[in-house]
Parts: structure tokens; C-alpha cells; sequence
């Protein structure tokens, strides 16, 4: 996609958006996926199959919440698990039994274009 200057200042106006953290409370579902609350954005809920799958659908559910155009998707920034946190609660393999809260850190805040 060949970005424009009006481009661009969307795509910094939807990035200033984005904080550099979130909280996300994760736990178990009663069929063995998870469920994730992001506690900085109240009402903000979401699910998964799998530990992995559930950080990819965290950053779906943020976008969704700042009603981000699908065509911007790919210049936004991305939330993980710093990998300490993520060994901490032994979820590489997941084994998250319990309620947990997680923050997750952006991983990219390069400029979007010159």
C-alpha cells in the first residue's frame, strides 16, 4: 500500500492512541481455551484456543476498540508477553490454571513513513 501524507497522519493519530502497556487478566475457559479482559479498557473482552492465539486476538480487540480501518491494521502496534512474564506463569507450554494478570508491551513504535 502506497501511503499519502493524509494516510500517514491517520495512521499517527490511531498509533498515538495505543499505550505503551496493556493489563490483560487471562485465565482458563471451561473448555480448556482462554479468555482474556483488558483491564486498561473496561468492557474490552476476549478468547482463544491457545496462549498464542489469545495475544494475536488481544491486539484484534484493541484495534476494534479504537474502530482502527483495515487498511491501517498492518501499521499498528503490536502487544507480547515479555518473554520472562510468559515463563513466568509456564504458558510455553501453556499451564495457566489460574486467573493471571499480564502486561503486555508494544513491540514496535518505529516511524510509520517519512
Amino acid at each position: 500500500m502506497k501511503l499519502n501524507q493524509k494516510d500517514i497522519k491517520k495512521i499517527r493519530e490511531f498509533r498515538a492512541l495505543f499505550p505503551n502497556e496493556l493489563t490483560v487478566r487471562a485465565e482458563r475457559s471451561q473448555d480448556g481455551g482462554f479468555v482474556a479482559e483488558i483491564i486498561d479498557f473496561p468492557g474490552c473482552f476476549t478468547e482463544a484456543e491457545n496462549f498464542s492465539e489469545l495475544i494475536e486476538m488481544v491486539n484484534n480487540a484493541i484495534k476494534t476498540y479504537f474502530d482502527i480501518p483495515e487498511k491501517y491494521s498492518s501499521f499498528m502496534a503490536s502487544y507480547v508477553p515479555p518473554l520472562k512474564q510468559a515463563q513466568r506463569l509456564d504458558v510455553f507450554p501453556p499451564n495457566l490454571e489460574k486467573s493471571s494478570e499480564i502486561k503486555l508491551e508494544i513491540t514496535n513504535r518505529e516511524k510509520v513513513a517519512s
